[in-house]
């Protein structure tokens, strides 16, 4: 393995005995943890303390718990992997061809260019009981779109304008201009009861989800774990593994641990660093896959946080060039990612790779802080968070030196909760400058990321303008795909230009596995438990 150029001696002591560093400790954390789960399953009431056997239960780890139980009301990557266990959509994506296939409904058609109409299974209940019906589609969208509900979704799916149960297994969708990624937005939006959330109402749905997928709710034990059970009365095929339990560990070396010791089964967004580890320990391996998740550095332009240097073009511009995102990909991701011009991944329709990113030119960044009116720099506050986007610190620590040598000096607030991460942002506080990935709520279109992103009016956007709202809104509206990729480009050219953002790259998903189960990485970053199997060993 090569050494980092910029890194200090005691980060290449660290990368080169980080190997042996996580077998040293094993025992240690191991010891530990098993001491803390007796102490902590002690002292939980023991209505709470249901255990299911180890060899009938498949394991994840989280870094951080989920805010709510609430499908709709959230935006979280943990929210999408765990709700797709307890929860169905109108139709999912077939990870063998990438294609949206059938689920809740069978089939649809276009009437017009602005109707859909959408037939549905017939045998279809809650795990309550309840019916699942063309009166609940529409129950649920209109939840999601109304303003008083403040769901953080409706962005998602604002361009349906209207919801019609033609009769109980037949809903229309209108919406308010042609919509070229209607199938798109509805493989990641899970149907609630309605009568649960009429009687029920918010509070309780965000403590007890009731929904149709193939594994039931059992328990949630805030800051520890999530555990379901198999829904035998599923409607489809059945999961191999009666229970699945989502822990939450939030030090990732901690994880790892559990997995080699066979506490936990899966680990999400392992280290690079320890993939060899893995492959060598004889109890785990690795699984990867290029995924649609991007990891950018978001800079406040539009002064949302407080007024800051970065509301300057030169400025954001010599960030780009100051920073040697090629070196840290090949020496801190070990080459696990590919290099990104904008936002915009690979993976997703609309990319186009006749934009090129920024070189690396230190000494033209200098020159652009000169004459933006910084030739001596400025010291500037980084907030940083680690999940899903592995060695995300050490990546970190990696671009704060090659931003010191151009004089730019990061106070680097490096926080593993994800859930108050979010929550900065989404409030306007993240800036001036803080890290940030997206998933495209695995929606393989670019517009999975621009409208979220830069479209004014979002809360995670911290850049946007005029130009970029007028073309990101005509390519939602357009359904001709060779125009659509023409206005995606410009969008790019402008995005790449303007260095929107501090552009890094698009992240290859690495997965750990337990050799105690059978499971593949997903493409589209959902984790599915019910696609798990035993191995018997």
């Amino acid at each position: 393995m090569g050494t980092y150029p910029f890194e200090s001696a005691e980060r290449r002591i660290r990368r080169a005995t980080g190997q042996l560093a996580i077998q040293a400790v094993l025992p240690g954390v191991l010891l530990a943890w098993a001491f803390l789960s007796t102490l902590a399953l002690l002292s939980q009431p023991a209505a709470a303390a249901v255990d299911p056997p180890r060899q009938d239960t498949v394991i994840l780890a989280f870094d951080a718990d989920l805010p709510t139980m609430d499908p709709h009301m959230h935006i979280l990557r943990t929210g999408v992997i765990t709700f797709y266990h307890m929860f169905d959509n109108l139709v999912v994506r077939d990870l063998k061809t990438m294609q949206i296939v059938p689920h809740l409904a069978t089939s649809w058609k276009t009437i017009d260019e602005l109707t859909w109409e959408f037939t549905l299974r017939h045998d279809v209940t809650f795990h309550n009981g309840d019916k699942f019906t063309a009166h609940t589609v529409k129950f649920n969208y209109d939840r999601c779109l109304n303003p008083e509900q403040k769901c953080p979704q409706r962005g998602n799916h604002a361009k349906i304008k209207e919801v019609q149960v033609v009769d109980d297994f037949t809903v229309r969708f209108i919406t308010h201009d042609p919509y070229p990624i209607m199938l798109e937005r509805m493989q990641n939006f899970q149907m609630v009861s309605e009568k649960v959330a009429r009687d029920k109402g918010d509070a309780f749905m965000a403590e007890n989800p009731i929904g149709t997928g193939p594994y039931k709710f059992v328990h949630w034990l805030k800051g520890r774990e999530v555990l379901m059970q198999r829904n035998d009365n599923y409607w489809g095929a059945k999961p191999a593994v009666k229970y699945a339990k989502i822990r939450i560990i939030p030090d990732k070396a901690t994880q790892v641990a559990d997995l080699l010791a066979g506490g936990v089964d899966i680990v999400r967004a392992l280290p690079p660093d320890q993939i060899e580890v893995l492959k060598a320990s004889g109890a785990a391996y690795v699984t990867t896959a290029p995924v649609l998740r991007t990891a950018f550095i978001q800079l406040d332009s539009q002064g949302r946080t407080e007024k800051n240097p970065f509301m300057d073009k030169r400025v954001r511009q010599a960030l780009n060039y100051g920073t040697n995102i090629d070196k840290i990909i090949e020496f801190v991701l070990n080459g696990q990612a590919k290099r990104t011009a904008n936002v915009i991944n690979p993976l997703a329709f609309g990319y186009d790779p006749d934009v090129k990113p920024y070189p690396y030119d230190p000494e033209k960044a200098k020159k652009l802080l000169a004459d933006a009116g910084y030739p001596n720099g400025f010291e500037v506050r980084f907030l940083s968070t680690g999940a899903d986007v592995p060695a995300q610190k050490q990546a970190a620590e990696a671009i704060q030196a090659d931003l010191a040598k151009i004089g730019v000096h990061l106070k680097i607030n490096h926080i593993e909760d994800t859930n108050s991460v979010v929550a900065q942002v989404k409030e306007g506080k993240g800036g001036p400058m803080f890290q940030w990935s997206w998933g495209y709520y695995s929606v393989f279109d670019a517009d999975g990321i621009l409208y979220d992103i830069f479209h004014s009016g979002n809360p995670w956007a911290y850049f946007w303008s005029d130009e970029t709202d007028k073309l990101i809104d005509e390519d939602r509206s357009i359904l001709a795909p060779d125009r659509r990729e023409q206005i995606y480009s410009k969008v790019q050219q402008i995005l790449t230009e303007e260095a929107a953002h501090l552009f890094m790259w698009g992240i290859y998903g690495i997965w750990g596995v337990n050799k105690r189960v059978e499971w593949s990485a997903p493409s589209d970053e959902i984790d599915r438990l019910f696609l798990a199997k035993p191995t018997g060993k």
